[in-house]
């Protein structure tokens, strides 16, 4: 019970990265006037590191989906 618990919230981590990793495709990047400028909240943030890292995020994403996945079928 705990394996197949831990594979169904490997595949739902993997699932939040997936989305994350999607954000540029949907918003802009956050507007900044200045060379010292950052977010000015966690929403700004969040875009900001999903276009720094989408790569990564899709890669560790992928890797968790079919790891997970994996050990589903195997369990059965």
């Amino acid at each position: 019970m705990m394996r197949y618990t831990t594979f169904i919230f490997s595949l739902l981590i993997s699932a939040l990265l997936a989305l994350l990793a999607a954000v540029p495709l949907f918003i802009a990047y956050p507007y900044s006037d200045g060379p010292n400028s950052g977010p000015s909240n966690t929403r700004e943030l969040a875009i900001m590191i999903s276009y720094d890292y989408w790569a990564l995020l899709l890669g560790i994403a992928l890797v968790l989906a079919i790891v997970s996945v994996l050990g589903l079928r195997r369990k059965r």
